[in-house]
């Protein structure tokens, strides 16, 4: 008898498949009887089964499976052992309900009976599954397992609430920030901005004399002189980069951008997650952002030639117009770059590649926008510094990173 699938409301939504690797063994929940404790799963594949599977469950049997997950995921069920009793009239007997927002009352749930195969995504991070079967069932059994993926669209979250100017940033404020890590030197080199599960984008020039095992990334930091400040500090090693030309020529401060991708996912937390890419804003006019506000984060030096802060810094940073900065550096500038000005504040020495971060105003998520590439000095009071505007580069990026996922948010 073919699968019936029957929904407690009226607008449906529709599913969008997602291709995962199952090559991770899943551990087992609820083999010998119900568990109605919250469950939270990662990206390892985690059985829900029904009671005493593979025999049926009996007559009468309720149970519930709340799961979670981390903010920026969401839950994918998959069942591939359905046998729950139809009568070809809904499901009238017994059913598997599945809640997509989580709901314990399964309000809101889509009901699964008779034999076959299904899968469901949470909307958000919470999913509920249950079974509900009636005291003159002939019982029935199911297997599925859950497991979380990756969310593109959950990107630019901050936590808020010293480059020149600014002031120390919150423990994780901003989520997507990366430090590049130079093992030879021992340093921090560059900044990154994280825009997928595997991948930083950052400037060219930081990856100079570089090579995939002579640096790592470091993301979740805060204060690089202590280790308990924040639980979500982690290091990855890097697998490869690419950079927009050959990484070790001199980029004449012309096209300055790479992609940095890691060996292994990154494992989003509240302390760490990623930046959206401005596909939305993508109009290809240079004016756009002009007369912004945009924020910068580092570990770069405080001045010129200056000593390096332990702890993150901040600043907000004033976009000024194509003519502006060309006023001032001439034909260096194009319509590749995007430039910021602002009294007394100013990226620095060692900020490079990292993100100028816009606000969007429609929804609060944090854009990365452009990447720091080069000043006269830092904070002179009268030259503008340059970052890469990342809207003329949005094809390149996904060429270069066919593995990720991207949300236009």
């Amino acid at each position: 008898m073919p699968l019936n699938v029957q929904f407690s409301f009226y607008n449906i939504v529709p599913v969008f498949v997602v291709l995962f690797c199952g090559c991770l063994l899943p551990s087992v929940l609820g083999q010998q009887s119900c568990n109605n404790n919250p469950v939270n799963v990662g990206t390892s594949p985690i059985v829900v089964s029904s009671p005493n599977y593979a025999n049926y469950y009996s007559p009468g049997s309720r149970c519930s499976w709340p799961i979670t997950t981390f903010s920026d995921y969401r839950i994918r069920l998959t069942c591939t052992v359905v046998q729950v009793p139809n009568q070809n009239n809904g499901c009238p007997l017994d059913y598997i309900s599945v809640s997509r927002t989580g709901r314990a009352d399964h309000a809101d749930g889509y009901r699964y009976c008779g034999t076959g195969t299904f899968e469901e995504f949470s909307d958000y991070n919470q999913m509920n599954i249950a079974l509900f079967s009636q005291l003159n069932s002939p019982g029935g059994r199911f297997y599925c397992t859950v497991r979380a993926f990756f969310e593109p669209c959950n990107c630019g979250r901050r936590k808020s609430t010293r480059i020149v100017g600014g002031q120390n940033a919150a423990v994780n404020e901003f989520p997507m920030m990366v430090a590049i890590y130079d093992l030879n030197t021992r340093t921090i080199i560059c900044g990154a901005t994280l825009i997928s599960e595997q991948r930083a984008v950052t400037a060219q020039h930081c990856l100079a004399n570089q090579t995939p095992g002579s640096i790592v990334l470091v993301v979740g930091e805060h204060d690089i002189s202590v280790g308990s400040d924040t639980p979500y500090t982690a290091v990855y090693n890097v697998e490869s980069f690419v950079c927009y030309t050959d990484c070790n020529l001199n980029t004449n401060n012309q096209n300055d951008i790479a992609l940095i991708k890691t060996t292994t996912p990154i494992q989003m937390n509240p302390g760490v997650g990623i930046a959206c890419l401005p596909f939305k804003y993508n109009t290809n006019t240079v004016s756009q952002f002009s007369g912004y506000t945009v924020e910068a984060a580092g570990w770069g030096t405080t001045e010129f030639s200056g000593p390096r802060p332990n702890i993150l810094q901040k600043v907000q940073l004033n976009v000024i117009s194509q003519p502006q900065c060309q006023s001032v550096l001439g034909s260096a500038i194009n319509n590749n770059h995007i430039c910021t000005f602002t009294t007394n504040k100013d990226t620095c020495q060692y900020d490079s590649g990292g993100g100028l971060w816009w606000t969007g105003p429609d929804n609060g998520r944090l854009y990365v926008i452009g990447i720091n590439s080069f000043g006269v000095a830092c904070a002179d009071n009268r030259t503008p510094s340059v970052a890469t505007r990342v809207t003329q580069y949005l094809n390149w990026i996904m060429v270069n990173s066919p593995e990720s996922r991207y949300c236009s948010v």
